[in-house]
């Protein structure tokens, strides 16, 4: 009984189990960088969008002063 559980434990199958648990973490390591390259081209593109809107906030501010005066 001992010598199975001794032969179940061997060199290859830890290296096996090894190499496994590496691909598996080189994977999620793969998509945390994938996830923050994400992240910032999603914060640049969202600050682009954020000053786009403030001038058209400003645009619209003027054209509300303009339609005041000629009243």
């Amino acid at each position: 009984m001992v010598i199975e559980t001794l032969s179940d434990v061997t060199i290859e199958n830890l290296i096996n189990q090894i190499s496994t648990l590496t691909t598996f973490l080189q994977a999620i390591g793969g998509l945390i960088i994938l996830y923050i390259i994400f992240g910032i081209i999603n914060s640049v593109l969202n600050r682009k969008k954020e000053k786009e809107l403030k001038k058209i906030n400003n645009n619209l501010e003027d054209i509300k002063n303009l339609l005041k005066r000629k009243k």
